[in-house]
């Protein structure tokens, strides 16, 4: 009886950490839209807009992603779609102070991401001997690298499938003006470190 009653807590306690963490998305986005509408001080009206508008749009890309008849350049077409009229909906409820504040946001998170970026750069400095003339060589390459796909991501004219093979093109010639820079030894050694760096999956939007 006893060994009944502890596989059945056990089984209870998986269940409610499965759902637990299926919740967690779902949590993640509640919390972050609770922080976004107490830094821009919404009204009342404008969160229950804001919420409205944030359930349609989820709910929309579920039925998007569920879809499967149609062609993979249409579906990620599609999304765009969903995403740039979610970003004007979500903007057409700010006031004119919420959108400077919202810019100002954005500035400072641009501030710490280049804070973290000159961090990375002189740790790699250490970590693979370079001199200075690599490092400011590096620094433009860098420089350079993301000013050209700023250019890609924003570029309205072209469709999610030209935006990638843009991004594939511009990310193999950074590769090579990577090893002009370096020497074979350090190379080696950034090759080594980059499987150990986690992956981060940029969207295009």
């Amino acid at each position: 009886m006893k060994k009944i009653i502890v596989l059945m807590l056990a089984m209870i306690t998986l269940v409610a950490a499965h759902a637990q963490k299926e919740r967690l998305p779902e949590q993640q986005r509640d919390h972050r839209d609770k922080m976004m509408a107490e830094k821009l001080n919404l009204s009342n009206e404008q969160k229950q807009k804001a919420k409205a508008l944030n359930e349609d749009y989820r709910k929309k890309m579920d039925e998007l992603r569920k879809k499967d008849d149609i062609l993979v350049k249409d579906w990620r077409n599609q999304m765009m779609e969903l995403n740039q009229k979610h970003r004007e909906d979500m903007q057409n409820l700010l006031t004119k102070e919420q959108k400077a504040q919202m810019e100002k946001m954005k500035l400072d998170r641009k501030k710490i991401e280049e804070i973290d970026a000159n961090a990375r750069m002189e740790k790699m400095k250490v970590q693979l001997d370079l001199n200075n003339d690599q490092m400011e060589k590096m620094k433009k390459q860098n420089s350079e690298m993301h000013e050209k796909m700023k250019a890609i991501h924003e570029d309205k004219s072209q469709d999610m499938m030209k935006k990638r093979e843009g991004m594939k093109i511009l990310m193999q010639k950074n590769k090579e003006n990577m090893r002009s820079i370096l020497n074979e030894e350090q190379y080696k050694k950034m090759q080594e470190m980059r499987k150990t760096m986690p992956r981060k999956r940029r969207v295009l939007s």
